[in-house]
């Protein structure tokens, strides 16, 4: 039987991978099926529904709403209904959707329909009847095809990010070194000021201006070291170190929201081998994004660390009283690209936490308060063994 009435070179495009497996199995996926018969309609309905969320719609118009509505995957569509073709249907969602696959069914196939369905970007033109596991091996195709081109532009879009802040980074590395300057210009003068007797009544006052330019010197040192990080910088690190490193930078985050902080640190914890830049910048990503999660709540907001030490690892604990992530979400939080803030996130900052656990042989696991409030994230590196002498 032909399932694709084209010309050899369009049907060789579109069969000649073509899965050799009749028992491919679709699950998981969003499937929207567009056709006027209600008979062809519902008999697909009922072959992919029970692995899959299916929808269906009587016309274009219908169409069209659904996918407004949902976030579809693969669209099966007739190509003759009242009102839009499934050709003018394939040419409107692509243009709306461009990864979403579209597989076009026909009665009777003709090239030039099939021409028009190459160029709007279909992925499969189909004569019925059809056998069902050929409909299922290129859904399934479709998918596979889908989930490369979300991973492309993805990538793409990460891409464009990492030049933009690589262009901000060498911006704001130019202005914090022309700090330094008139900062120390301004520290050398106070200094010779709080060494004249005639301004002693004002001795307090100029303490506190000669601590807090001091206090912008060593922001302009540390950012500057964090801006000059190479690869590879492994030292011995403290754990509870780490975290105090991190508060400093956070703190105007912090007492902006008036967010309180528990320390519960072993002060016996073990040593570690790390990229201190990296492993900062892990827990600094876990505080933002408590805050974050935080922000606006009427709770009290308050961050727990905690630092143990555990067979052969060290482990750091960093608890929040926000909403804690959806028990649906909990195993996607460390994927690149998730989040949970919609447009809001660029779904980075877990997958780099977990990236820099990887990076040293350590892991990051999430699990709910033992009110199952909130979040708890749990770091663990390999313990530093000490040598003996």
């Amino acid at each position: 039987m032909t399932d694709v009435v084209l010309d050899s070179w369009i049907r060789d495009q579109w069969v000649a991978n073509l899965c050799d497996d009749v028992n491919a199995e679709v699950k998981g996926a969003v499937i929207l099926i567009v056709d006027d018969d209600e008979g062809p309609r519902e008999t697909l309905s009922s072959l992919l529904n029970n692995t899959n969320e299916v929808h269906v719609a009587a016309d274009g118009a219908k169409a069209l709403e659904v996918l407004e509505a949902h976030s579809v995957d693969v669209m099966i569509t007739d190509i003759r209904m009242p009102r839009m073709s499934g050709i003018e249907l394939l040419r409107t969602a692509k243009e709306r959707y461009p990864c979403m696959e579209v597989i076009i069914l026909t009665g009777c196939g003709q090239l030039e329909t099939a021409a028009k369905a190459v160029e709007w970007g279909a992925f499969a033109y189909l004569q019925k009847p059809f056998h069902t596991c050929t409909l299922q091996t290129y859904i399934a195709r479709a998918l596979a095809s889908r989930r490369q081109n979300l991973e492309r532009r993805n990538l793409e879009r990460l891409a464009l990010e990492a030049n933009r802040f690589e262009t901000l980074g060498r911006v704001i590395s130019g202005m914090i070194h022309d700090l330094g300057t008139p900062l120390q210009v301004v520290s050398s003068h106070i200094e010779l000021m709080m060494t004249n007797p005639e301004l002693a009544p004002v001795h307090d006052r100029l303490e506190t201006m000669y601590t807090q330019i001091r206090h912008c010197t060593d922001i302009v040192r540390s950012t500057m070291s964090f801006l000059r990080h190479k690869e590879e910088t492994l030292v011995l690190l403290n754990l509870n170190e780490v975290v105090e490193a991190c508060l400093d930078v956070a703190a105007p985050i912090l007492r902006k929201q008036d967010v309180e902080v528990v320390r519960r640190f072993d002060t016996a914890l073990p040593f570690m081998r790390g990229d201190f830049v990296l492993v900062r910048q892990s827990v600094l990503n876990l505080i933002t994004n408590a805050c974050q999660a935080m922000e606006g709540q009427s709770d009290p907001q308050r961050l727990t660390f905690t630092t143990w030490g555990e067979d052969k690892h060290v482990c750091l604990g960093v608890e929040d009283t926000g909403p804690g992530v959806p028990l649906k979400d909990r195993n996607n939080v460390f994927r690149s690209f998730f989040s949970t803030k919609d447009a809001g996130g660029t779904g980075l900052g877990l997958s780099v936490v977990k990236n820099v656990a990887d990076k040293h042989e350590g892991s990051v696991d999430y699990g709910p308060r033992n009110d199952d409030t909130g979040a708890h994230f749990v770091l663990r590196f390999p313990r530093h063994e000490m040598e003996d002498n």
